[in-house]
């Protein structure tokens, strides 16, 4: 029997992406042809979990890519004609809004709160030029597609505007993660694995790392999966003390989600920093799941969502993430009290296992793809 054809589009998300390829498409093709037009250095493959991929331009200038990106995602979407459209970045909802016109079933899928972001952005210049601009383009989307959203915060804004809306969390593939759980880890390796910038705190890491040395004579290193941009790069290498930690630091660039945990499976404690901005604070940490599911304790920032999941749920602690000492302080108390390590690493394999598993997400997404193409 030949399968509906489904077709996920991103012009800034790489190919293999976590939550579009390794969770929704991989999902989704269970019983669907699904296709994935995406950034994927010119390549177009068949992936090893049976997404076809299409690779989506890359573009240097990132105002050249939000004001023509649409044109080039809607050419390659016609192409492929799938039934289904699901769409990942808001630039793209001028291509949504075609597709609509032309007759086809589009899906928008808000990962974050794109609104607040803007303002966060420090490469846009003019943020509430370009708030108006989203904002109109997004009443239209609101309109004509179908909206899923990625957090249960986002509600406050799409709950009156959305005309159709899901919220399927990103939560984690627990049967992929559970397999690193065996491995020998070592408290004394932290690890990181998402996209890198500053705001991602690993200046406070690498502080903490010579803080560590210097005060308590303990010798940690970082290892950090992700694309390693040269303005962050610069800024870890004029570090005063980075000569002296500079060994102990492991940049491995990007990588596939399967090799990334090869290398963190091994280390101890999983780090997610990251500084106080609108779009964070409200939106769910997905790696804090993963390191969670591998049994791997997190230190996370102190924001009241982030302790719902690390602290008060007991499978890693919580710090100011501008905070280099008490970061230090948090990885000192996990490698010296190996009790509480084993407890956070338990509860964390737990927690994912029952609370934050994708399969339940999973159901929700299929049961919006039947609905849209029974006509509901």
């Amino acid at each position: 029997m030949t399968k509906t054809k489904v077709c996920h589009i991103s012009s800034v998300h790489w190919a293999y992406d976590t939550r579009i390829h390794n969770r929704m498409c991989h999902s989704l093709a269970e019983e669907y042809d699904v296709h994935l037009i995406a950034c994927n250095n010119g390549v177009n493959e068949t992936s090893s979990l049976g997404v076809k991929i299409w690779s989506y331009p890359t573009f240097k200038n990132r105002i050249f890519r939000v004001f023509t990106s649409w044109l080039f995602a809607l050419v390659k979407a016609l192409k492929i004609n799938a039934k289904i459209y699901h769409l990942h970045d808001p630039e793209l909802i001028p291509t949504a809004i075609m597709l609509r016109i032309l007759g086809k079933k589009v899906i928008f899928d808000i990962h974050e709160n794109i609104a607040e972001d803007i303002f966060d952005k420090e490469w846009i210049k003019f943020p509430r030029l370009y708030y108006s601009f989203f904002s109109f383009f997004e009443f239209f989307a609101c309109k004509f597609t179908y909206i899923i959203l990625a957090e249960k915060s986002y509600e406050k804004r799409y709950k009156g505007r959305a005309k159709q809306y899901s919220v399927v969390y990103n939560y984690c593939n627990y049967d992929f993660f559970s397999q690193y759980q065996s491995v020998n880890k070592d408290p004394k390796k932290l690890f990181y694995s998402g996209i890198l910038f500053e705001n991602r705190g690993v200046l406070q890491i690498c502080e903490a790392l010579f803080i560590l040395e210097k005060e308590y004579g303990i010798q940690a290193e970082f290892h950090c999966v992700g694309p390693y941009y040269y303005e962050l790069r610069m800024k870890v290498e004029s570090l005063p003390f980075y000569e002296q930690i500079m060994e102990r630091l492991h940049f491995y660039g990007r990588k596939k989600l399967e090799e990334s945990y090869v290398i963190g499976s091994s280390c101890g404690i999983g780090v997610s920093i990251i500084h106080p901005m609108s779009n964070s604070i409200e939106s769910y940490p997905t790696k804090i799941f993963e390191y969670m599911a591998c049994g791997i304790p997190t230190i996370a920032s102190d924001f009241p969502l982030y302790k719902s999941i690390v602290e008060d749920a007991h499978c890693g602690l919580n710090v100011s993430p501008l905070d280099s000492k008490a970061l230090a302080k948090a990885i000192k108390e996990l490698i010296e009290n190996k009790l509480h390590w084993e407890e956070c690493s338990t509860k964390g394999i737990e927690l994912s296992r029952v609370q934050y598993n994708w399969d339940d997400e999973k159901l929700k997404l299929f049961e919006i793809y039947s609905n849209l193409l029974s006509g509901e």
